[in-house]
Formats: C-alpha cells, structure tokens, sequence
C-alpha cells in the first residue's frame, strides 16, 4: 500500500508543479528567487526578519541578504530595524511589492478559472473534493 501512495503522491507534486508553473508563466518580471521571496513575504501578510525568510525557503543567509538588497532597490522590499531586537532587520513588502504579488495572484486566478471551464459539473465537484481531501489529510499527517 505504501508503494502505491508514494508513487501516486510524487505524480501529484509533479502534476502540481507543473500546472502550477504553467499559471504562473509570464506573471512576474522578477528572477525565480526574487518572486519567491515577495511570495512568501506576501504569504505571511507581516514583516518578517531575515532569518525567518531564509529558513522557509531554505535559502542561506549570505544569499539571500544580495536578493532582498535587489528587490528593495528595485522598491519591492523596505528594511526597518526590529524592535524587539536590535540587531534583526524586518523585511516587508512596499505598495510596490504588494502590487505585484496582488496582480500575479490575480492574473495566476484567471488562468485557474480558465482551466476549469475545461471540467465538467460532476469532474469540478470530484476536483474539489480531491483537492479539500488531499489538504486535509496533508495536514493531518503533519501533526
């Protein structure tokens, strides 16, 4: 049984990722590890400090510090000191950053939206419930 769940759970992440992809074509002009961590910033809906990013990414530090000094020069990003410790940086995301995210999600919704009209009434109920019961077991597992 575990065979079979483990060939049918890589499909997945590569049917996933894939179509995925293919959604996300064209929507950023940023490089692949810019738009990532705009992404994850935007995930998250607060500031963040470096070592947060780095960690949910799984992005070195030293690598990451040259991506986020390019996205704030591009006023994607701004730094402030935290607060709570003064030798962290918080990273968050400008208007600029925003809109980009906002508009990417949107443009990515629309391509979804379009795909699925491809579906017929029964095969749309089957996705959505294929896709609430894959989160809900995902997330089960984790705990």
């Amino acid at each position: 049984m575990s065979e079979i769940i483990g060939k049918e759970y890589i499909e997945l992440i590569s049917n996933l990722f894939r179509s995925f992809s293919e959604l996300n074509k064209e929507a950023v002009e940023l490089s692949h590890l810019q738009s990532h961590v705009l992404e994850f910033i935007f995930m998250k809906q607060r500031a963040l400090i470096i070592k947060e990013i780095s960690c949910g990414l799984d992005i070195a530090k030293q690598q990451l510090t040259k991506v986020i000094a390019d996205l704030e020069a591009g006023g994607y990003l701004m730094k402030v000191p935290d607060p709570k410790d003064k030798r962290a940086v918080l990273v968050s995301l400008t208007a600029a950053g925003k809109d980009i995210e906002e508009r990417k999600w949107a443009g990515m919704y629309q391509k979804l939206s379009s795909n699925l009209t491809k579906l017929n009434a029964e095969e749309l109920a089957d996705f959505t419930y294929a896709l609430h019961k894959a989160n809900v077991l995902l997330k089960k597992m984790e705990s």
